[in-house]
């Protein structure tokens, strides 16, 4: 995808974000429900977030100062307990597997696998370096840079992991001996600019930014769009976990590939909540990545935005309360966790919808 650095804060993480025009607005979305309660501030560019048990595991340093994975629990109604697991590092998102590993991707573009708590924390694929060989066919760039990678969410599958690489336009499945398969790759999709300094439509590289595991055992991924990013692009996908170089085209969906919702601006985050096809979508901002790049400069960004999914049911959660996002996990309890302040004050986040007030139809 086109992209330009446009602050010395934008390492791996923002090669997402692309050349700035000015972003139409988007359909203000209805609701705004949801109480926040901040947990933790301070944090230094926290994204990646897993919940196990009572725990939550917060991942800093995707584009700021490195910082260590911290344990959260919640002791009782009144007390806490915060305290680090591993040493400062720069991390992108985390997930534990069913066999009791804990995975990492680093923003070295390494994928890290620490087969026991406590113990080595081992590299187990240089994404990179196979993204190089694994040609991406849809790069835009100027000059082409077919290798480009961003791995940047990360999904666990039974004791393998799934990586969406958003550079590379593809969905990636790494078992634990660093074996990797290209699960699936996005073809180019022809949006409208709603820009009259633009062509009406023009070809939109997909960006992948973030995979899940759905209660049918598929994996659900999100993406950002690239150029021209115009908001309502993004797509919700539902691909088979277990397939081996599907193909993602919008107009020919297929039975290890197709979209699954649509209407959503600049995806950075998904989850489900456990056992339910409640799915939350963690938007950048409400008038896409444009906009919020514009946020560099001027050091106001827009508010994030945070979509509970019910079926065709869509409610806004802490409107205007959240910015910069990082990651969306929930709890057993139905709770949703958050972080933001990607670039400020880095912050984890509790947030209970409340009432109905559903809208904003997808």
């Amino acid at each position: 995808m086109r992209h330009r650095r446009t602050t010395g804060l934008i390492t791996a993480g923002l090669v997402l974000i692309a050349t700035l025009v000015t972003a139409a607005p988007a359909a203000a979305h209805g609701g705004g429900h949801g109480k926040v309660v901040v947990l933790l501030d301070g944090l230094s560019s926290p994204k990646g977030l897993e919940i196990s048990g009572r725990s939550i595991f917060v991942a800093q340093g995707w584009a700021g100062a490195p910082g260590p994975v911290l344990e959260y629990r919640q002791i009782g109604r009144w007390h806490k307990s915060v305290r680090p697991v591993t040493d400062p590092l720069s991390l992108v998102d985390i997930v534990g597997t069913r066999d009791g590993a804990g995975w990492a991707i680093g923003t070295d573009g390494v994928l890290y696998r620490q087969a026991t708590p406590g113990g080595p924390i081992d590299p187990v694929l240089d994404i990179l370096a196979y993204q190089a060989i694994d040609i991406d066919p849809t790069d835009q760039d100027d000059p082409p840079n077919p290798g480009e990678s961003n791995p940047n969410g990360l999904a666990a599958l039974r004791s393998k992991v799934l990586i969406a690489d958003a550079a590379g336009n593809d969905l990636l499945r790494v078992s634990p001996n660093g074996k990797a398969v290209t699960v699936a790759r996005w073809t180019n999709e022809e949006i409208v600019t709603d820009d009259p300094a633009l062509p009406p439509t023009m070809l939109a590289e997909a960006v992948p930014t973030t995979v899940a595991i759905g209660p049918d055992g598929w994996a659900y991924v999100g993406q950002l769009v690239g150029f021209p990013g115009t908001p309502g692009s993004a797509h919700i996908w539902r691909v088979n976990p277990w397939a081996k170089d599907a193909v993602c085209d919008v107009n020919h969906p297929n039975r290890d590939c197709k979209v699954w919702k649509s209407g959503f601006t600049s995806i950075f985050d998904i989850a489900f909540a456990p056992h339910s096809w409640t799915l939350y979508v963690y938007e950048i901002a409400e008038d896409g990545w444009l906009a919020f790049e514009e946020g560099f400069a001027t050091g106001e960004f827009p508010p994030a935005v945070l979509l509970e999914v019910k079926g065709h049911r869509i409610r806004e959660l802490a409107r205007g309360q959240l910015s910069q996002p990082g990651g969306v996990e929930v709890g057993r309890d139905g709770q949703v966790y958050v972080t933001d302040g990607m670039f400020t004050d880095g912050r984890l986040i509790r947030i209970r919808g409340r009432g109905h007030g559903y809208g904003h139809h997808h």
